[in-house]
């Protein structure tokens, strides 16, 4: 079975991503993520989010498509989409990670390493520093927004 990862970044339709929303879309896409065998990583960062996706190929497509149309959210674009032979964020269906949220030692070396606008970590335009920004979210994986 052929299997891929897709990377995207689009921008929230509300200014501030409530806690609960975030909450219903990381359990539920947890839940149908696991059902497919897909699993990945959200990123938040100000009213941006980052969102790499891994497994099957045509259940990822699929996922994908389902995604465009969510109005959660506008101006999706695809940034990345290849076949691999393995995942980075394997054992996570679905995990969120707020930049806003990080600890603050974790938080001031990601202001360090990239741009940012009022304290807000911008989402690189170098395809390497896009992985280089999910790599380090996923080392820093700690906390969940609304606990």
């Amino acid at each position: 079975m052929k299997e891929c990862r897709l990377i995207y970044k689009s921008l929230s339709t509300d200014e501030i991503v409530s806690n609960e929303t975030l909450q219903e879309i990381i359990e539920k896409g947890s839940k149908n993520n696991s059902e497919k065998d897909i699993s990945g990583l959200l990123l938040l960062t100000g009213n941006q989010f980052l969102q790499v996706l891994e497994g099957p190929l045509e259940e990822v497509n699929q996922l994908y498509l389902k995604i465009c149309k969510d109005t959660r959210h506008h101006h999706v674009n695809l940034l990345n989409f290849e076949l691999i032979a393995e995942r980075y964020f394997e054992t996570w269906n679905m995990r969120l990670v707020d930049l806003w949220d990080l600890p603050g030692t974790q938080r001031e070396f990601l202001l360090s390493k990239y741009k940012s606008k009022d304290e807000v970590i911008e989402i690189p335009d170098n395809f390497l520093e896009i992985y280089s920004l999910l790599l380090d979210a996923k080392s820093f994986c700690t906390s969940t927004p609304w606990k």
